[in-house]
């Protein structure tokens, strides 16, 4: 069985603080991530999972409760000792909390993104049927704002297999041409629950090897490509065909909305 997971914990400070995912933005005034959740469901995915903080659970509960169209809904929240800490241990982090909570395989995603029925229906097929790690993505000149810089994650890929994954920070379309035909990873990643254990054997060595550290963070495409040069897994690529629509600032709102009621 395969489930679905959505990264909810963020605050969104451009958002004065409350969630972008809730922001009304369907052409019946459905917030963003009901938006999403409703294009995922057309597929056959077991569960619906939200890895939330304290804050945000509540948010998500009032919409999703228990069930949402016929599947189970959890809410898993990613804690961290505030006493020392001043932010979370990261996305790797996150979505080893799900330890314990499923011991399904799943897709993970951005809960401020909307990626398309037929993403959602290729990325489920694949992980169905390849019963595969898989990601999907699309060339870096697809995912650029026409100005400013922004920080994208480069996927090398071999074929259709996943040689690795490079974090580059501050590119635009203007300083770095010779990026825009790389593929970029979206945050639409496919993991088999074998290697959610990998994850989380890095992760505490990590915070063992930071533990004086309240900051830093153990981010998943490195982890994943630590474990993709040591072999430790396969990965396969497929690129998203179609635009992806998100939210990043306030006055993006409106846009996504015009957007969505064009579909």
């Amino acid at each position: 069985m395969v489930a679905i997971v959505y990264m909810v914990a963020g605050m969104s400070s451009r958002f004065g603080g409350r969630p972008k995912q809730l922001a009304k933005v369907g052409p019946n005034n459905e917030t963003l991530i009901e938006y999403s959740v409703n294009q995922a469901l057309k597929q056959n995915f077991s569960k619906l999972i939200f890895i939330t903080n304290s804050k945000t659970e509540s948010l998500f509960r009032d919409i999703f409760k228990d069930k949402y169209k016929d599947r189970d809904v959890l809410y898993v929240e990613q804690t961290y000792d505030r006493t020392f800490r001043t932010r979370p241990w990261g996305t790797t982090d996150a979505i080893c909390s799900l330890i314990g909570k499923i011991d399904d395989s799943f897709i993970l995603l951005n809960g401020d993104d909307i990626y398309g029925e037929t993403t959602f229906e290729t990325g489920y097929n694949m992980m169905k049927e390849l019963n595969i790690n898989i990601i999907g993505g699309l060339p870096v000149i697809n995912t650029m704002p026409e100005e400013g810089d922004v920080n994208r994650g480069i996927i090398m890929v071999d074929d259709d297999k996943v040689c690795g994954m490079k974090e580059m920070l501050k590119i635009s379309k203007l300083n770095n041409p010779e990026l825009m035909n790389d593929l970029a990873n979206v945050n639409f990643i496919g993991l088999q629950y074998d290697v959610l254990l990998l994850l989380n054997e890095i992760l505490l060595q990590f915070k063992k090897d930071n533990s004086e550290d309240p900051k830093t963070e153990c981010l998943l495409p490195d982890n994943l490509n630590q474990l993709i040069e040591e072999k430790k897994m396969d990965m396969k690529f497929f690129e998203i065909q179609n635009k992806i629509i998100g939210l990043t600032n306030p006055e993006d709102e409106l846009i996504v909305k015009n957007l969505l009621n064009k579909l």
